[in-house]
């Protein structure tokens, strides 16, 4: 059997132990979402979202270094006399430097921040503070075990990361359950809780790496300058497209809390949950595809490289269609269904974020690409400049009275700039047509979604709403875009895979009971 054979099958593989992961954790997420709401309130929990997003914004550093790592790990680990340990310290010490320096910028300019312009009762600030407070020493701890993390996105040990990841979401929904029998102050038991669920991964991955990669992880200090040069150069524009995504959605919420206060923030804060929930069904796929993009693109194997790219991108948006669309025409209900009195504009903000995922999912793999070149300033200055421009521009239409959505709609069309930007950077670094782009990517996923909403949304003209019509009608989207899937966005090939997997799978199994 050929490496590639072997490779996709590794693929497949990861991609179904995440999804197991994922539908797990999405459960469990919007159970503890609605126990959360009814616990703290919408005020609390559009307070919680705020503070906590500032740490969250500055934990974008963290993100970047986990890319930074398994690229890095992934690269040297593909070496024959590659050197993973000297690179794993080179690492390790850059995220010591990187934890504290975080600490320092969190309790300065996050706490003036609370001080001055957070908008909210004045009695709430000292636990907005302590929120704050324990919010970033948290950080400061998994920031320190994001090499780990980086080791074993690029060992592909995605069981683990699943298994582990699946039982701090039960953990959570438990000591969430517990929460709304709790007297006292709640938000802050709440962030006592959130942050002992954030160090639990981390801790995991330590010891697994203690154990499996020791010779990886052993400390030995690097004195080689120039190790640490290339890897915070990488970073650094890294981190700038990392950063701008983050200070594009909590500068959003920033924004809206100034002119709108904390139950607008609860709002848009529900909507990135759903949003980011769906995100994850596509962010799976990459996240199982893309160590082998850049493992054949660092090998020289573009070819590969830019299949995998083109059916990435199209598999992306069409698992995203399979979950978005029902949830599209069904909001309205589902809202009530979940939440019982959503916050106002919380629909609205859901489905503009669902299109804006959607859109998104197109570019898929672009960035592993560009990434494993090695050349990502010119992408991530382009990046981080269209998606940093959303602040000042729905700040000038708040400023104008437009309503609050109007930021998803800015955002929704930046992204569409963000993919015409990308697909240039694609066509300058590497052998990436355009012509096959469209034709293996674009027509397919659009025809798709064209045969599967049009005929949805005229049935569901004809759905009373009604719990047990709303799940009934949802079934059914399911199973019409998948449908319009199998007709309109897959190839000849892989409707013969597909068919060949149901016959081993299901039909065997039927005829062995028989």
């Amino acid at each position: 059997m050929s490496d590639n054979s072997l490779n996709n099958k590794k693929i497949v593989l990861n991609t179904t132990v995440l999804y197991i992961k994922l539908i797990i954790n999405i459960a469990i997420s919007f159970v503890t979402s609605r126990l959360i709401l009814d616990a703290l309130g919408a005020s609390d929990y559009g307070l919680y979202n705020v503070v906590g997003g500032v740490v969250a914004m500055l934990n974008t550093l963290s993100t970047t270094m986990v890319a930074t790592s398994y690229r890095y790990m992934t690269v040297e680990l593909g070496k024959e006399e590659g050197a993973p340990n000297r690179v794993y310290n080179t690492i390790f010490i850059i995220h010591l430097i990187l934890a504290v320096f975080l600490l320092i910028i969190g309790e300065t300019l996050g706490v003036f921040y609370v001080n001055n312009y957070l908008n909210i009762d004045p009695s709430k600030i000292p636990d907005a503070l302590f929120v704050l407070h324990l919010s970033l020493l948290t950080t400061a701890f998994v920031v320190i075990t994001v090499p780990m993390n980086g080791l074993i996105i690029a060992r592909e040990k995605f069981l683990y990361m699943s298994v582990v990841d699946s039982l701090s979401a039960i953990t959570k929904l438990l000591l969430i359950v517990l929460l709304m029998y709790m007297d006292g102050n709640r938000l802050r038991i709440y962030a006592i809780i959130l942050a002992l669920i954030q160090l639990l991964s981390p801790i995991a991955y330590q010891i697994y790496c203690r154990i499996k990669d020791a010779a990886v992880v052993k400390w030995n200090f690097n004195k080689n300058i120039d190790d640490y040069k290339a890897v915070l150069g990488f970073a650094w524009w890294m981190s700038l497209g990392t950063v701008a995504v983050m200070g594009k959605l909590q500068g959003a919420a920033m924004i809206i809390n100034y002119f709108f206060g904390t139950i607008l923030n609860a709002a848009f804060g529900l909507a990135s949950q759903v949003s980011n929930a769906v995100s994850q069904f596509t962010t799976t796929l990459r996240q199982a595809a893309i160590p082998q993009i850049m493992k054949s693109q660092s090998l020289g194997d573009e070819s590969r490289s830019l299949t995998l790219v083109y059916a990435m991108s199209r598999y992306s948006y069409l698992c995203m269609n399979i979950i978005a669309i029902p949830l599209l025409l069904c909001m309205d209900d589902l809202l009530i269904i979940w939440l019982g009195d959503p916050p106002e504009f919380t629909m609205i903000f859901i489905n503009f974020m669902l299109v804006n995922g959607m859109f998104s999912n197109l570019g898929a793999g672009f960035d592993a690409t560009i990434q494993a070149t090695g050349k990502v300033k010119k992408n991530q200055i382009g990046y981080s400049l269209i998606n940093l421009a959303l602040l000042p521009i729905i700040f000038i239409l708040y400023e104008f009275g437009l309503p609050p959505y109007i930021n998803v709609v800015v955002m929704l069309f930046l992204t569409v700039v963000t993919l015409v930007f990308q697909l240039y950077i694609m066509i300058e670094l590497t052998s990436f047509k355009m012509k096959e782009y469209v034709k293996r990517t674009l027509v397919p996923s659009f025809l798709s979604t064209a045969f599967a909403f049009l005929p949805l949304l005229l049935l569901k003209m004809l759905f009373p709403h009604a719990i047990i019509a709303t799940f009934l009608y949802m079934v059914i989207a399911s199973l019409w875009t998948c449908i319009s899937i199998y007709f309109f966005g897959v190839t000849k090939d892989e409707k013969m895979i597909m068919i060949n997997i149901i016959n081993k799978t299901v039909v065997h199994k039927v005829k062995s009971r028989l």
